[in-house]
């Protein structure tokens, strides 16, 4: 009996070795990857979902600041989809990697979801965030929420499952041959890094998908729909009563990370058509150091009317292009405010 529990604990060891040895083989995904090639003069990278893979040029962005004047350069590391608790993990992943010359990441600020979409179980992506960390936090959280009992059970076992196929890297065989025996990554005219290769595609029409398609042509059929939508949004104050307690520990946290690291936060409010709750809040407690928000259409109409809009959701190609610009002044006062206090 004491035998086999000896061989039992020797194989759980084994393969647990085995298992972490392949996860260091196997690249994350591609937008880590050619981090690790562009580090060396990266000083800013933008985090986050479509809104900012869609929406933040980091071109024109650093042509606002002058950036090539100090050999600097930004990045666009969005995502489709991305969200909180995968912002946290990249967090931590490119803080990891990073270079000297990282000063800041500016982060999508996004609710704290406990649920997630069906369509994309168990892809790479999503496989990948569900880390021991993450997987652990959304459980946790799962088990004190006062979700329905059936609910909260079947997302718990969604969460586990995935951080279960990460650990033993289901699937993954494919992916450890071509990282031992190919030649180093090249990115290169690569469609997914946008035409300028910095991690950028604006909506356009030859670009998106299907369901992207199908949400521009909504769109144009019901234009009305987005004035309508901003003029029901709750009144800013009614909002920012309460920071939910689980979005308050993981953001307290990134911060503190970053922070640890030399790096500053600056976090982003989309223009959204929905309030997310505490971040203001946040800010005018001192969680969160510096909080850009847009998400007001008495003082950024400009992005509430429908010549700048793809969808109900996104800006278009042009609305982008100014939303960057200003964005970048933005960008300049906070860090002309850092500095004078010692930066970050």
């Amino acid at each position: 009996m004491l035998r086999a529990f000896l061989h039992l604990l020797l194989f759980l060891a084994g393969f647990l070795l085995t298992a972490t040895w392949i996860h260091s083989l196997v690249p994350e995904r591609q937008k880590l990857e050619w981090l690790d090639t562009v580090k060396h003069d990266t000083d800013v990278i933008f985090l986050g979902s479509s809104h900012v893979y869609r929406q933040f040029d980091p071109q024109l962005f650093d042509l606002q600041r002058g950036a090539a004047a100090n050999g600097v350069r930004s990045i666009n590391m969005g995502a489709l989809g991305m969200g909180l608790n995968e912002e946290a993990f990249l967090l931590n992943r490119i803080l990891k990697q990073r270079s000297p010359k990282l000063r800041w990441i500016v982060i999508e600020a996004l609710p704290f979801d406990l649920q997630f979409q069906n369509e994309n179980d168990f892809g790479k992506r999503r496989l990948e965030w569900h880390d021991t960390e993450s997987t652990w936090r959304l459980v946790r959280s799962l088990f004190q929420s006062e979700l329905p009992r059936n609910e909260k059970w079947s997302l718990i076992r969604r969460h586990v499952e995935h951080w279960w196929r990460r650990s033993i890297n289901l699937a993954r065989g494919l992916d450890v041959v071509e990282a031992v025996s190919a030649e180093p990554p090249s990115f290169d005219s690569n469609p997914g890094l946008g035409m300028n290769q910095d991690g950028y595609v604006p909506l356009q029409m030859a670009t998106v998908t299907k369901r992207s398609r199908g949400m521009r042509q909504r769109f144009l059929q019901n234009p009305q729909a987005l004035l309508a939508a901003a003029q029901a949004l709750p009144k800013l104050k009614a909002e920012e009563q309460s920071v939910d307690e689980d979005l308050h520990s993981l953001v307290v946290g990134m911060e503190a990370q970053a922070a640890a690291a030399g790096v500053g936060i600056i976090w982003w409010l989309h223009p959204n058509l929905e309030r997310y709750q505490g971040w203001r809040k946040m800010k005018a407690d001192g969680d969160i150091h510096h909080l850009v928000a847009y998400d007001d259409p008495a003082l950024y109409p400009a992005f509430y009317q429908v010549r700048w809009r793809f969808d109900l959701y996104h800006l278009n190609r042009k609305g982008a292009e100014m939303m960057t610009k200003i964005f970048a002044a933005d960008f300049l006062a906070i860090e002309q405010v850092a500095a004078g206090v010692g930066g970050q």
